[in-house]
């Protein structure tokens, strides 16, 4: 039935506002053979925490296709097709052996790679293991986690490095956390800061800092070489303007800086506070896997708890289905909470997208486009590394000590996280403690000269 604008707009219009709209399968169905999937499939991603893999196999479910993740006897990690090749009986019943691990069933042996090593009851010249191979994905394991390409082997990328994943003086702490729903309406969730003001703010109560709570001027960046978006999000607290740079690397990496900021002193590009992936486990679940940071420049309020970050615990509010009552996330609701609500899979056509949703359109359509020139043949553009093998990246927070005047301060908030956004943005190919101090420099020599005609 269509619906007239009149309809829509009046008054207790529950009849008129039914809908039979289906969810958007190019972005939101990820198995095998679908555009969507496919296109992740041509990136590294993270399967699990390094602390879930013990003496015995796990079983994993990434982008719809169920494995078998072990650690073999000699240390190696194997990736492999959960059922065995020979009569598909589960590898996660498998016998974790020196070299490989052996199905249960027959004894069958296969190494990491899917080479049949064993073949116990053929005969000794059986042709089987020169024909065939287990299916096999690639893994590497980094600071507690383990990533694995599933995609076409020949078409294998670089592991991209982060140059925020090896600074001096910061720990990274893994965790996972498990979403009934779909990955993209969690995926999404980075580049929609306006959010933090109201879910982690003024909805509720001041989930990290009070500071949140002020409405920011928000400018969204897609990347030249279409890699990602980065956002300068600049707000006023008092005596100083906060600019904080976060960003969203394709397909689903993102990084906020330090959670627990509290802009109460000048700050030049501290670092950030999480680097994760939202990776789907299938149409309807996904996971984050990320590295919470700590470090004695960041969450200088103390607020942060290495002890309750892990397997479905992370140190702040409401992101988890298992830390509280249904009824304490309803009075206290957090991303958890907002993002499952959704449903399974959130229908787009229901959503009446507004101003603040720029990023969010922004980066579904750079997905979008991403899908679609992989199905036309052109492979996705990966992260480069600059000279030192390491990924630069975006993401900090600069505050300046601004005192407020008669000047128009939206004005002058958006002068200033453009101009800053452009000078963390020129500074990406300098190593990133180096960076902090050009970043410092440039900032203070750009405000010395004094702010430009029409800020005042």
């Amino acid at each position: 039935m269509n619906k007239t604008p009149g309809q829509l707009a009046r008054r207790y219009n529950g009849y008129h506002r039914v809908s039979d709209a289906r969810e958007d399968p190019e972005l939101t169905r990820t198995g095998p053979h679908t555009p969507c999937g496919e296109y992740l499939r041509r990136f590294w991603m993270p399967v699990a925490m390094s602390g879930q893999v013990g003496e015995r196999p796990v079983l994993v479910k990434v982008l719809g296709e169920e494995l078998v993740l072990f650690r073999d006897l000699s240390g190696r990690l194997g990736l492999l097709h959960k059922h065995c090749s020979h009569r598909r009986a589960s590898l996660e019943y498998g016998i974790v052996s020196e070299r490989g691990i052996r199905c249960c069933y027959h004894g069958w042996l296969f190494d990491v790679d899917g080479a049949i090593l064993e073949t116990p009851g053929e005969p000794a010249a059986s042709p089987i293991p020169r024909k065939l191979c287990h299916g096999a994905y690639p893994v590497r394991e980094l600071a507690g986690l383990v990533f694995a390409y599933l995609g076409p082997p020949e078409r294998r990328p670089e592991f991209p490095m982060l140059d925020t994943l090896s600074l001096p003086g910061v720990e990274l702490v893994p965790y996972a956390i498990d979403y009934p729903c779909n990955w993209l309406q969690v995926a999404e969730n980075p580049m929609d800061p306006f959010h933090s003001v109201f879910l982690h703010t003024r909805v509720t109560r001041a989930h990290f800092n009070p500071a949140w709570g002020a409405m920011p001027v928000v400018d969204w960046h897609p990347f030249e070489d279409h890699t990602g978006i980065y956002l300068t999000n600049v707000r006023r607290w008092e005596d100083f303007i906060w600019v904080r740079t976060a960003e969203v690397l394709l397909p689903a990496i993102a990084q906020p800086p330090d959670i627990f900021q509290n802009p109460d002193r000048e700050k030049f590009f501290p670092g950030v506070g999480i680097t994760k992936w939202t990776v789907p486990v299938d149409d309807t679940h996904c996971r984050i896997i990320a590295w919470r940071h700590f470090g004695e420049e960041l969450d200088l309020d103390g607020k942060g708890d290495r002890s309750n970050v892990g397997l479905n615990k992370v140190d702040f509010l409401g992101q988890t289905g298992i830390e509280r009552s249904y009824e304490e996330g309803q009075a206290m609701p957090g991303d958890y909470e907002a993002q499952i609500s959704q449903g399974p899979i959130t229908v787009h056509a229901g959503e009446r997208l507004g101003t603040t949703d720029k990023g969010v359109a922004l980066y579904r359509r750079m997905l979008r486009r991403a899908i679609r020139d992989l199905a036309a043949g052109n492979e996705p553009q990966q992260l480069r590394p600059r000279p030192g093998h390491q990924v630069p990246t975006m993401a900090g927070d600069v505050i300046v000590r601004a005192p407020a005047s008669n000047r128009d301060d939206v004005a002058l908030q958006r002068i200033m996280g453009r101009e800053i956004g452009r000078i963390v943005y020129e500074t990406m190919g300098i190593e990133r403690s180096a960076r902090r101090t050009e970043i410092e420099r440039r900032v203070r020599a750009w405000i010395g000269a004094g702010l430009p005609a029409g800020s005042a």
